[in-house]
């Protein structure tokens, strides 16, 4: 007989390739141990649709008991899951709809009459959500950490990084052609429906302003400051010159008239009343002195927007806000509320304390460590009248102020190192969600998308801890 090696040799089928693909069921069997019904099997469900249900009650002019019922769980069950993978609505609607372990993390086979939630009801949910709750969402899963004990929190690292809002880069020439494409727009409007409530036709010549702006951008490198200076001086004569009549349409325009404009003119028309002549007028006193002015606006759709210049490699200027984390023993991370864009780090020691004695209830404190940009004398008189043993907060090397808690070179080297692995650690967080450069485009969302990014690294590492339980390997 003859042999035939049965790594070499394989037959072919060849069954199903001339037929249609068939709609059918098929039942998916998910295992126990799958990471995501373990975690939902280890959430308090009951204490988060607790924190969420005040802001449900709100909306509705307050009549929540009316309309068709909200399935709480699912809807909650889907938001969480999204911050976890950082998928857009539609996503979710449609991995919601192919996954089963998916499925049944949002209350599949426990909530009646389970369906999918269509990615507008999705999106609608979410917003019902203050950022206050969101918050609070990402600071319960860290307290929970606690419980289950894959976290402690009397060891705090705490420190900052930028959220960057969703804007293009603000600069005068750039905003100076969207001002003129605003007014363009509202002048196009006018002139169709409108007319009656006009005197004359109003027109904006947007091929003068793009024509002057081209002279400006396509500028040589090495051209003077003078030259520069003279470009954008002719530019921002040309687009005073085109929208000053939009600018006062926009200003005499009465209530009743005001209601019957569909809602994104309307928008836009208020971007210009408030924005316009303020704006003009910053540039024109920055050609004249040399300095931007301080209350200057960086974007027409986004008002919570500050420049940060923190020297990264790449990123000489970043434009956002300011966001405080603290990491506890475990790596899981609470985040404080942005009472501020700026958010000042010497200013934040005391109030992300007091946010860790809100989550956690507790006061004796180990040790807290930062960065030099978070030294003053008050907070390290503020952490040793708490009770902190180890107040790690790196002093500059002109400092000769004597210590409150003098500590070891040893131990003071520990925190040291102990604060430094938080910055790969709010990479990943910027990297799984929106706290590297938001995709909304309302201040309120983006402020709430970087807590989401918070929540959705917290729940991710409490997955990894529960495999670390079982006994799992970890990549």
């Amino acid at each position: 007989m003859r042999e035939y090696a049965k790594d070499k040799i394989m037959s072919i089928c060849q069954s199903g390739i001339d037929c249609d693909i068939q709609p059918g069921k098929i039942l998916v069997d998910v295992d126990g141990k799958h990471p995501l019904i373990q975690l939902g099997m280890a959430l308090p469900w009951r204490d988060l649709v607790e924190l969420i249900l005040p802001d449900l009650k709100k909306t509705g002019a307050g009549r929540w008991w009316l309309g068709r019922k909200l399935k709480v769980r699912t809807h909650l069950g889907v938001y969480l899951l999204q911050q976890l993978l950082n998928r857009t609505d539609r996503q979710m609607e449609y991995a919601v709809k192919d996954n089963a372990a998916y499925r049944i993390f949002c209350g599949c086979n426990i909530v009646t009459k389970w369906h999918v939630p269509d990615h507008t009801k999705i999106e609608e949910f979410r917003s019902r959500l203050s950022q206050e709750t969101q918050k609070r969402l990402a600071n319960k899963m860290a307290l929970h950490a606690v419980k289950l004990g894959f976290g402690d929190c009397r060891n705090i690292d705490i420190d900052s990084t930028i959220q960057e809002s969703n804007m293009a880069y603000p600069a005068d020439s750039c905003l100076l052609k969207k001002l003129g494409a605003m007014s363009a727009k509202v002048a196009g409007f006018f002139s169709k429906k409108f007319q009656k409530h006009i005197k004359d036709p109003v027109v904006v010549n947007m091929k003068e302003i793009s024509k002057k702006a081209r002279g400006y951008f396509f500028l040589a490198k090495n051209s003077t400051k003078e030259a520069k200076n003279k470009k954008l001086q002719s530019l921002l004569s040309t687009v005073k010159k085109e929208i000053e009549p939009t600018i006062q349409i926009c200003e005499n325009l009465n209530e009743s008239l005001i209601k019957r404009i569909p809602w994104n003119i309307k928008r836009t028309i208020d971007q210009i009343r408030e924005l316009a002549r303020q704006y003009l007028k910053n540039v024109g006193q920055f050609l004249k002195t040399g300095v931007m002015v301080s209350k200057k606006k960086l974007s027409f759709h986004l008002q919570e927007v500050a420049c940060f210049t923190k020297g990264k490699l790449g990123k000489k200027y970043q434009f956002g806000r300011n966001i405080q984390l603290g990491r506890i023993d475990g790596n899981f991370f609470f985040v404080g509320k942005c009472d501020s864009v700026q958010m000042p780090d010497k200013k934040s020691i005391i109030p992300m304390i007091k946010e860790h004695e809100n989550i956690f209830g507790i006061k004796n404190i180990n040790s807290v460590s930062t960065d030099k940009g978070y030294y003053s004398s008050k907070n390290e008189k503020f952490l040793a009248k708490k009770g902190v043993k180890e107040i790690g907060i790196q002093r500059p090397i002109n400092i000769k102020q004597h210590h409150p808690k003098p500590m070891t070179k040893d131990c003071e080297e520990k925190l040291v190192n102990r604060r430094s692995g938080i910055e790969p650690l709010i990479g990943h967080i910027k990297q799984g969600g929106q706290l590297g450069r938001s995709r909304m485009k309302s201040d309120k969302a983006i402020e709430s998308s970087g807590y989401t990014a918070v929540l959705g690294f917290n729940l991710r590492q409490l997955i990894k801890h529960q495999k670390l339980a079982d006994g799992d390997k970890v990549a």
